[in-house]
């Protein structure tokens, strides 16, 4: 399997409710079992047994916001160090403007920090519960000051499709370098209240209706084989990508009926990746749920 990139998950903490999350529907479902984990950056170092100058590395995941982890700023550090190219995506909320500063120190222009901010500050936090934009604001201001080039991601939900161009204007103003729209396909029991207009809608969301209604998918257009969607869990496992790692998905394969094989602490990126039982899934895609609910042509 090719390997060119990587999405990487540092904690599965994060301070936001949002009801489309997956950590918002486990810790509803089953709050017993959550538990808090932040990768180790040494293990994930000797875990990555390949070469990483120049590889891109995206901090983000399913659970939590990298910005938690308790050492973001020295985790980034030794991934630079090993010459990576870094993104990070968070909503940017509750920490102060001087570890944003230490942050940054350790970014150059190659590297990228993405603001989700679903809204304008008067109406973002109808989905991003419990976010603050007070020192969101804080954080882009300090960013946009240094190298890193800097984003504004917005999801459109029906109360902010109409917000869209002042956002946008917002972000100009304040001096983000790109401000990007990205249509949403997961609209569910949870988040069918947020369902935006027909445009606003990711093309996939057609063909996962299908595949709620029982209907295979016959065609799909895996991610994974880019080779940058090598997912870490924050609790240290690999998965093939974000996506199959989410519990409602991931004890439906390998990586997740076999987890102990795909563990970090005990195996490398190249022991896992060739594998036969991981050879097998990329030669098999097509046959898959998850690859069929969330990759569909």
């Amino acid at each position: 399997m090719t390997v060119t990139g990587f999405h990487i998950e540092p904690t599965n903490i994060c301070t936001l409710k949002c009801p489309g999350c997956a950590r918002t529907h486990f810790i509803d479902q089953w709050s017993q079992h959550w538990r808090n984990h932040s990768l180790d950056i040494d293990q994930l170092l000797t875990f990555l047994d390949v070469d990483l100058n120049g590889c891109s590395i995206n901090l983000c995941g399913n659970y939590g916001d990298p910005i938690y982890h308790p050492d973001l700023p020295g985790f980034v550090t030794k991934l630079k160090q090993r010459g990576a190219v870094i993104s990070i995506t968070t909503n940017g909320s509750y920490r102060k403007a001087e570890w944003w500063h230490e942050l940054v120190n350790v970014l150059t222009q190659q590297d990228s920090i993405t603001f989700s901010v679903d809204g304008t500050p008067e109406n973002f936090t109808q989905y991003r519960i419990n976010a603050d934009w007070p020192s969101i604001l804080d954080a882009m201001k300090v960013c946009v000051a240094a190298q890193c080039h800097t984003g504004w991601k917005y999801i459109p939900f029906n109360y902010n499709q109409d917000s869209i161009e002042s956002a946008r204007e917002l972000s100009y103003k304040i001096g983000i370098d790109e401000f990007v729209v990205t249509p949403s396909d997961r609209y569910d029991e949870h988040t069918v209240q947020f369902k935006p207009r027909e445009d606003l809608i990711a093309f996939r969301y057609p063909a996962q209706q299908q595949f709620k209604n029982s209907a295979a998918i016959n065609q799909i257009a895996p991610r994974c084989q880019t080779g940058e969607e090598h997912f870490i869990t924050a609790d240290g496992h690999y998965t093939p990508c974000c996506w199959l790692a989410d519990h409602r998905f991931l004890y439906k394969t390998p990586f997740g009926k076999n987890k102990k094989q795909y563990s970090i602490k005990t195996h490398t990126l190249s022991e896992i990746l060739t594998n036969a039982e991981t050879v097998n899934f990329f030669q098999t895609l097509e046959q898959h749920t998850g690859c069929q609910y969330n990759c569909p042509a």
